[in-house]
């Protein structure tokens, strides 16, 4: 994802150019021409293909995530992208009028695409972070030595490999160019980086949180204890929003530690399989997941993806009114 988002960022630059072969473009020029429902199709198909260079920057990221999700969020990424291109085009057919309320084409469009890159770098740098949270400094910054090559590689398409050059230049170029990602790939990827140690949970832990495990969890419960699991990833923003602004508020602090709450946290950002298997117990194809076991025979408590410091101050206060009941 990290190689998708800056080769796209270098496109919205200007580095080199999202292009389809002109052999293609002619073929799906034609079938536009066909009459009736076929024609219109086609046209459809057509536009979209003049789009990619503006919309992959966009949608390679969108289905990045989407395919790494539950069938039916794939589905409704998917449906959320046709709809989203189609929109426009149902809107202005039905009210044609509203044509003089878009802006002309002009300088600005340059600009506004040039934008959007700086936003997808912002991208790189999260995702260099979820990098250097699996994998250290160290494999981060091999990592970005890669991303580096792949930049070089982009320069050397968007300056070299043009329509104007002569076929055996752009073949030597793209000889070049194939053996630079390959060379750097084995050397960067498949050797500095994945000979880098991966990032233990335990030394990101902080505050009064404690790493889980099966075999912890089983423990604290035998003990009587009322234990709250936190699963969470080091590239799940929705588990970085809830930390920041619920678990380590100081209310919810304050109430885990009054009611004696043991505090675990379930770190999947390498996809740990006992993890894994928890998260699917729960019908859950991922993290953020909560679960606050109130004893060994106790029925868990599951909590919403999003947080708030009334749900769990709430869930609290009737686990301490049921024990004090009893």
């Amino acid at each position: 994802m990290s190689v998708i988002v800056l080769v796209f960022a270098l496109n919205l630059f200007g580095v080199f150019e999202i292009s389809l072969p002109q052999s293609a473009t002619r073929g799906v020029l034609g079938w536009t021409g066909a009459q009736g429902d076929v024609g219109s199709f086609f046209q459809g198909v057509f536009a979209t293909v003049l789009a990619t260079p503006c919309t992959a920057p966009f949608l390679g990221t969108a289905l990045g995530f989407a395919f790494t999700q539950s069938p039916a969020i794939i589905l409704s990424i998917f449906f959320a992208i046709a709809a989203g291109m189609s929109a426009p085009y149902l809107l202005l057919c039905a009210q044609p009028a509203w044509l003089r309320f878009l802006p002309k084409p002009g300088p600005w469009m340059v600009h506004m695409k040039q934008f959007m890159g700086f936003l997808l770098l912002a991208t790189l740098l999260f995702l260099l972070y979820v990098l250097g949270a699996q994998r250290g400094l160290e494999g981060a910054i091999w990592a970005s030595c890669f991303l580096l090559m792949i930049g070089v590689v982009c320069w050397m398409k968007g300056a070299f490999v043009l329509p104007t050059a002569s076929v055996a230049k752009r073949s030597v170029v793209l000889v070049l160019m194939l053996v630079i990602v390959l060379a750097s790939g084995i050397y960067f990827i498949g050797g500095k980086f994945h000979s880098t140690n991966i990032a233990s949970a335990n030394s990101q832990l902080h505050g009064d949180w404690q790493a889980f495990t099966p075999e912890r969890l089983k423990t604290e419960l035998e003990q009587g204890h009322s234990v709250f699991v936190d699963f969470t990833a080091a590239w799940c923003l929705t588990c970085k929003f809830n930390e920041a602004n619920v678990l380590e508020s100081g209310a919810v602090r304050e109430a885990f530690q009054r009611h004696a709450i043991v505090k675990l946290k379930a770190d999947w950002t390498n996809g740990d399989p006992v993890i894994t298997k928890l998260l699917q117990q729960f019908g859950r194809p991922g993290v953020p997941l909560y679960v606050l076991y109130r004893g060994k025979s106790e029925e868990p408590i599951v909590f919403p993806e999003l947080l708030t410091k009334s749900i769990i101050l709430d869930k609290l206060e009737t686990i301490s009114r049921t024990v004090a009941s009893q």
